[in-house]
């Protein structure tokens, strides 16, 4: 599957409010990852064993959700760069944090989630490009982990 140039301008057109303050929107991601999916929790050292409270204006779970906001507005907005991108967070995600790559589709599941919920606008059709895009970034990222013969 290969998302358009029409959908990536869609939702980039929407995502104003993720570059404008990364840190609170990728802690809103962050918990609602943890919340609906408590056993991705256990693969985050930092924060396996914290409670919701705990989560909630921790300063080392904000910094983390502002990377994969970050992270995400550069694979949105830097077409020729994606691959590179994909292939230094695979390299990361697989060998060093040990991550599965069923957690980028849940990631991303809730990604769409949170953008629904808390973006003016974010209707049926911006949250269909949005999944197309994510699911790009999903295969991509699946590929590489191929490429490193990663698949826990």
């Amino acid at each position: 599957m290969c998302a358009s140039g029409e959908e990536y301008d869609a939702v980039l057109s929407f995502w104003d409010p993720l570059k404008a303050d990364p840190k609170s929107y990728g802690e809103i991601v962050l918990q609602r990852l943890f919340e609906t999916n408590p056993d991705v929790q256990k693969l985050f050292p930092k924060f396996a064993g914290l409670s919701k409270e705990q989560l909630q204006n921790n300063p080392d779970l904000q910094a983390h959700g502002g990377i994969v906001v970050c992270k995400l507005t550069e694979f949105l907005q830097k077409e020729k760069q994606r691959k590179q991108l994909m292939n230094d967070l695979a390299e990361s995600h697989a060998k060093q944090h040990k991550i599965p790559r069923i957690n980028f589709q849940i990631i991303s599941e809730v990604i769409v989630l949170v953008a629904a919920e808390k973006i003016e606008g974010f209707g049926s059709d911006a949250q269909t490009a949005m999944k197309n895009v994510l699911k790009e970034f999903q295969t991509g990222m699946g590929a590489c982990y191929d490429v490193l013969g990663f698949d826990p």
